[in-house]
């Protein structure tokens, strides 16, 4: 189940990269430009920052192994909403945005629900919107449920 949830995701960058939205390259077998994107909605933690660096970082050295050493993410940004506080650790955005992210951490759309989904009108194996992580689910409160969020990501 792990190996086919690496390849859903993987499937899923891939989708990706033909969205008009995303800005994801798949350079020397490294994923670049990945954006990340916390909503404005999610109250200020830097928790959630920490725990995204360590998920990409887990996800990554998954996904390089499952795939036999052939992917792996390469360049990964984190947006961090306007409404909190200044951090002389943020840097200024150059081409990101929030509407080319291709992750979103935002709060459940359903209240309680905090599984991982992609947003995708389109049939399956077509180009996706995003994927949505909660909060919660980031920070890693119902890993009991979900398993480990870098794996889960990877």
């Amino acid at each position: 189940m792990r190996v086919f949830r690496s390849f859903l995701f993987l499937l899923v960058l891939h989708l990706l990269q033909g969205s008009d939205t995303s800005l994801v390259q798949l350079n020397n077998n490294g994923y670049e430009g990945v954006i990340i994107a916390i909503d404005p909605a999610v109250p200020e933690d830097g928790k959630i920052i920490e725990q995204i660096k360590d998920m990409v970082t887990t996800a990554s050295t998954y996904l390089f192994e499952a795939t036999e050493k052939r992917f792996f993410f390469k360049n990964v940004s984190i947006l961090i909403p306007e409404n909190w506080k200044e951090n002389s650790e943020y840097k200024r955005l150059k081409h990101e945005s929030y509407e080319h992210a291709d992750v979103l951490v935002a709060p459940p759309t359903l209240p309680g629900r905090d599984e991982p989904y992609t947003k995708q009108f389109t049939a399956c194996g077509e180009k996706g919107e995003y994927i949505h992580l909660t909060p919660d689910f980031v920070l890693g409160k119902n890993e009991s449920e979900y398993g480990p969020s870098g794996r889960n990501f990877g």
